[in-house]
């Protein structure tokens, strides 16, 4: 890979480093393929949140430069060669009850911006349909029907007693991220401009999931749920005609998951799968089109995944995670610890286009090129053109860190796990010498990643580089039940904890016996989600660690089954069975059978407002422990989500990892 040389490093990497990242995101080519607009942001400290603006990148001067300085832009799409649209994402002062999203179009060539159209809804999502038209996806609410309308008048004093108690009567009623979803769908709606008219598309039933547009037709697909109907996993794919007027059903059979839909020129294709084998929630996805006879056929089989599940702090934003063309589906893959861009062939084959180690996080097509923003070579995210079989950095927006901070290189390690030979890695600490290592001893942290089915790789890691400028190994791997190899590795329905357990006690083993500097009597755990989970199971089944730091992790699977936004489906799928049918088979699984034997002083992290994980497990293993006598500590984080790590706000972010660290610190140093 070819890049500016880095500069020799200066300073120790600080936690404070965070807020120094820039993150980019939204890329979108043009209609010509020679121009690429994306995101750019930063956290903001004063503001507690983050920076947004939009930068343009040129294929034919390989230059980039900044389009907005508002620290507001939201992520743009093109009117034409010269113009993008982009929402506004500053306080508009709308009326309670009564949201709206304002756009803004530049002339790139000048520089000017003016204002466009205020669409009266929440939108997350636009395309220009032509003529004035436009697709949108944005928030609708279903009534409350338990309760009478309030009349005009009263309708300010009613929104904001709204704010003062929760009425749910569907499940979910609450997402993670979202908040109180009770009545709430996301739905296709076509704005007119030149009207100001703003239809609905899809049903009020319907949460469409995923969507596309071209050539004045809309795809997506939806899941629908009532108040006495459960959501379920699977979805139906729809197309509409704006010209027309026309909605034609595609497949509503509710037999396949569906993760993404698109047109390759006017054939409607799909990303989904049957989940016969591994389940909706596990089974890698395929690529479908619509036969003669309307059902769908499969033109590509897939035994990899369709995203980018590779783990890291240094991500924010929007994604794009295929992109459909006439060759076939461009797409994110996640293999072993590296994400990169495959494609799927109308042929039936799959081609791996990027081939860099490391991470591919957001990716557009130019013209014989691919742009994208990815993590390379141990540096935090940049701008990288892939041409013609090579891959040249062409950004710097990190440069300033990555030229004057200490950084440790992860190194992969082998290691013996259940039935197969695994990779890990091991970073080392920063001015770590092999030669003098008899000498000396380090402490250490086995860092778990969450999902299940995600997975770590050789990339940038804020944390872990802090740990590693502190004197720590950090190690990592991936073990059974991870994302980056097929379906049946991934498959660890119904063995939770017991067999994760024997891959990272292994891991564990191999790191020891690679690095006898590393003190045994002295390393730490720590993961967060899944890895939290595991976390737990490992403090209360093994004392093998000093110390533990768990963060939004799960304490009991009964209590998930019940409190959980992914409500009894996750749970009952898990165990193939529901909790009054299977109680032993939920408690065997859950790491609060076991904490009794506990022995680790243990930090534990959450989010308040954390509900796919909810509180409640944290605070269950916190008082397991307490009523033990074991050392414990509880941080839980305000108006936070599952998300905290990687998109909380920036004092949250950097309060958890000063938390983490000191803990660590406390334990571990000598």
């Amino acid at each position: 890979m070819k890049g500016k040389g880095d500069d020799d490093v200066k300073r120790r990497l600080e936690i404070e480093d965070l807020l120094r990242y820039r993150f980019l995101s939204s890329l979108k080519a043009s209609a010509d393929k020679k121009q690429c607009v994306f995101n750019v942001h930063q956290a903001n400290l004063e503001k507690n949140g983050y920076d947004s603006d939009l930068y343009l990148y040129d294929a034919q001067t390989e230059g980039i430069r900044r389009l907005t300085d508002s620290g507001s832009a939201g992520s743009a799409i093109w009117l034409d060669q010269s113009h993008v649209l982009f929402a506004s994402k500053e306080d508009l002062g709308a009326e309670p009850g009564k949201p709206v999203t304002e756009y803004f179009v530049m002339d790139i060539d000048s520089g000017e911006s003016q204002f466009y159209m205020r669409i009266p809804a929440e939108v997350n999502w636009i395309s220009d349909l032509g003529g004035g038209k436009f697709a949108c996806l944005a928030k609708s609410y279903i009534p409350d029907e338990g309760g009478p309308e309030p009349k005009t008048a009263e309708k300010e004093t009613w929104y904001h007693e709204e704010r003062d108690y929760i009425i749910a009567d569907e499940l979910p009623f609450r997402q993670d991220g979202m908040g109180i979803t009770n009545g709430m769908r996301y739905r296709v709606f076509v704005y007119d401009r030149k009207e100001d008219t703003l239809n609905a598309v899809s049903d009020k039933w319907q949460n469409v999931e995923s969507i596309n547009a071209k050539d004045g037709k809309i795809i997506f697909s939806a899941r629908r749920f009532q108040k006495t109907e459960p959501y379920l996993f699977y979805g139906d794919v729809e197309v509409y005609d704006s010209s027309t007027g026309v909605l034609d059903v595609l497949m509503d059979d509710h037999t396949y998951r569906v993760y993404g839909v698109d047109f390759i020129g006017g054939e409607s294709v799909f990303i989904g799968t049957r989940g016969l084998q591994h389940g909706y929630q596990n089974e890698n996805s395929s690529f479908y089109r619509f036969g003669k006879a309307g059902e769908p056929e499969r033109f590509c089989y897939n035994d990899r995944s369709v995203s980018n599940t590779v783990g890291t702090d240094v991500k924010y934003g929007g994604v794009t995670e295929y992109i459909a063309d006439k060759n076939g589906v461009y797409y994110l893959s996640t293999e072993e610890g590296d994400a990169v861009i495959k494609l799927a062939g109308l042929d039936g084959n799959i081609e791996t286009v990027s081939c860099e180690e490391g991470s591919v996080d957001d990716f557009a097509l130019l013209d014989g090129k691919i742009i994208y923003a990815g993590l390379h070579e141990n540096r935090p995210q940049e701008l990288y053109l892939l041409r013609e079989g090579e891959t040249v950095r062409v950004s710097s927006f990190n440069s300033e860190i990555a030229d004057t901070c200490t950084r440790s290189k992860p190194v992969a390690i082998a290691f013996p796990g259940r039935e197969m030979s695994l990779t890990g890695f091991v970073i080392k600490p920063v001015g770590f010498e092999e030669e003098k290592a008899e000498a000396e001893s380090y402490p250490s942290i086995l860092y778990i990643h969450g999902g299940h089915k995600c997975a770590f790789g050789p990339v940038f890691f804020h944390e872990m580089q802090v740990w590693a400028n502190r004197g720590f190994f950090v190690i990592y791997c991936n073990p059974h039940g991870s994302d980056g190899r097929d379906d049946c590795f991934a498959d660890v329905i119904g063995r939770y904890g017991f067999y994760e357990e024997a891959d990272l006690l292994a891991f564990r083993d191999a790191c020891l016996k690679a690095y006898p500097a590393m003190d045994p009597q002295r390393m730490g755990i720590g993961g967060g989600s899944y890895g939290g989970f595991l976390t737990n199971w490992m403090i209360s089944r093994t004392d093998y660690f000093k110390c533990a730091v768990s963060q939004r992790g799960i304490a009991s699977w009964n209590g998930m089954f019940f409190t959980s936004d992914t409500n009894y489906l996750f749970p009952c799928w898990s165990f193939e069975n529901d909790v009054w049918m299977d109680p032993e088979r939920y408690w065997q699984h859950s790491p609060l059978k076991y904490a009794e034997h506990c022995h680790t002083p243990t930090l534990f992290i959450h989010a308040e407002n954390d509900y796919r994980c909810p509180v409640s497990e944290g605070i269950s293993m916190f008082q397991a422990l307490k009523f033990k006598g074991i050392e414990a500590r509880l941080c839980i984080f305000k108006g936070e989500s599952h998300g905290l790590s990687r998109s909380g706000k920036p004092r949250s972010r950097i309060k958890r990892l000063k938390e983490m660290t000191n803990w660590y610190e406390k334990h571990l140093l000598p």
